[in-house]
């Protein structure tokens, strides 16, 4: 088996698992979050065209007040198979099979796309960065987060993924890299955010699982690095 293979297979059992217990609000509250972190640069409007990559059980997607909302997972028939989140999602979002690494749309179409920790799932993060440029319109936005890593952190990462402990996340990224890799691409960085690592580190240390108490003893902390780009070439 392929490692995305591994990943997705990972990520399929996790969201079975969870399937009566996840609580799905959390989308709405991220859609909020998203809404007025973005009016600065981007207006939601029910003409926006916005597309989520990755978009899981419902995804961000469905509490944004757009009528031409797209979203791609390449386990979306598995998610649309549970009664759950297929009850939980808003109907007039147009939900699709298919690969951030091939968007099935067409060049420029979208003024929104939106990747919330989604990229070190992929198969192939360049392609799926090529792909987002692609169909984004120029000026276009981009609203990315990814739990990004300290030196330390991508030393030990390196070392899980040799012995695939963490199936389900096969890149591991640092902020500087990412800053690097967007500028390339022609996208300026409008706004950036960090979570910190100290506040992930508390958390973990007082959950009762027993992996979270030990990625907190190695200081195996994660940062969530929050990224608002437009594309500029």
């Amino acid at each position: 088996m392929s490692r995305w293979k591994l990943a997705q297979e990972y990520e399929r059992n996790w969201w079975l698992n969870k399937a009566e217990t996840i609580y799905l609000e959390f989308y709405k509250n991220f859609a909020v979050e998203i809404i007025d972190l973005l009016k600065p640069y981007i207006e939601i409007q029910k003409e926006t065209k916005i597309l989520e990559i990755g978009s899981g059980a419902a995804g961000i997607i469905t509490h944004l007040p757009s009528d031409y909302r797209f979203a791609i997972d390449p386990l979306e028939d598995f998610y649309a198979s549970i009664p759950r989140y297929k009850n939980y999602r808003d109907k007039k979002v147009f939900y699709q099979t298919a690969l951030g690494e091939s968007l099935p749309f067409k060049s420029e179409q979208f003024d929104l796309i939106i990747m919330d920790n989604v990229l070190d799932h992929c198969d192939n993060p360049t392609q799926v960065l090529n792909e987002m440029k692609r169909v984004l319109k120029k000026n276009g936005i981009l609203y990315f987060r990814q739990n990004t890593y300290h030196l330390w952190g991508r030393m030990i990462r390196n070392i899980m993924e040799f012995f695939l402990i963490d199936k389900g996340h096969p890149h591991t990224f640092a902020k500087k890299n990412l800053d690097k890799i967007f500028n390339q691409f022609g996208f300026k960085i409008l706004y950036k955010n960090r979570d910190g690592y100290f506040a992930t580190w508390k958390w973990e240390i007082k959950s009762k699982r027993l992996i979270d108490k030990i990625k907190a003893i190695l200081l195996v902390n994660r940062d969530k690095y929050t990224l608002v780009l437009k594309k500029s070439e």
